[in-house]
């Protein structure tokens, strides 16, 4: 009897195309080996995913050891973005999940293990664009990007010294996210505001705020910001929750103005 094998393809377990995956985008923010954007390139092509958005990272698109690596998925490196900033990276998003491997401090929310959050992109992607976040390889997401993430993630560990490179954390939540999109997804019902507009809204807050005299703790304008921004991504805000509160400002705003007259 022939023993199955990963040549045979009739002893490879495939599955047809996802939908909610084309919503999901991959970023990578200033990645500093090619090889590494042709590894993960290609963990996302075997488990499904095909927008990868690179910021300010190595050049990867004419690199041999790119292509090496990302062996079979050279179309999704040849269409992978490459971008600037990360407001560019971000743009359109409606929801944003950052990775880390390092315990953090009370300011982020709690981490998620790669399972839960996989669960969460599986069902939100249904109908909204999400973004799946990887720093740097050696210093990770720093503590300011991670702040704009809605959500962080992390990829359980027994030992006390992580030793994933980046392809292989990119590997383990695409294949996570691949396998939680399987079967009956919950399909969320809310118009999700997009992440640039909360955060619109958040300087607006802010401006509006000081307008009236508010003053944050010890006068720190900074730390209320993540304040606020921590507060209002513990749940997903819907367009018109934006819509409300920026009335709410532009009230504000305008009995301002009349008082200055």
């Amino acid at each position: 009897m022939r023993k199955p094998n990963e040549t045979d393809p009739e002893s490879v377990l495939t599955f047809g195309a996802l939908p909610n995956l084309a919503n999901i985008t991959v970023i990578l923010v200033e990645p500093a080996t090619a090889g590494n954007v042709g590894s993960a390139a290609r963990a996302m092509k075997t488990m499904g995913l095909g927008d990868l958005v690179v910021v300010n990272g190595v050049e990867f698109k004419t690199s041999m050891q790119a292509k090496m690596l990302g062996h079979g998925a050279g179309d999704l490196l040849e269409r992978a973005r490459t971008v600037p900033t990360w407001e560019e990276a971000t743009s359109g998003l409606h929801w944003l999940m950052g990775t880390t491997h390092r315990k953090r401090r009370a300011q982020f929310p709690q981490v998620l293990t790669c399972r839960e959050a996989a669960g969460k992109i599986a069902s939100l992607s249904q109908k909204h664009q999400v973004g799946l976040v990887f720093g740097r390889e050696e210093a990770g997401l720093s503590d300011a990007e991670l702040r704009q993430c809605q959500e962080v993630a992390s990829v359980p560990q027994a030992s006390e010294h992580p030793s994933l490179n980046l392809a292989q954390a990119v590997m383990i939540f695409a294949y996570e996210i691949f396998t939680a999109s399987l079967g009956e997804v919950p399909v969320p019902r809310r118009n999700l505001a997009t992440v640039h507009e909360i955060e619109f809204l958040l300087q607006h807050l802010s401006k509006s705020l000081g307008a009236v005299g508010f003053r944050p703790h010890q006068g720190e304008p900074d730390s209320f910001l993540r304040s606020l921004r921590r507060v209002l991504g513990r749940a997903p805000l819907e367009k018109r929750d934006v819509n409300v509160l920026h009335r709410i400002c532009q009230q504000i705003d305008y009995y301002v103005s009349e008082q200055e007259k």
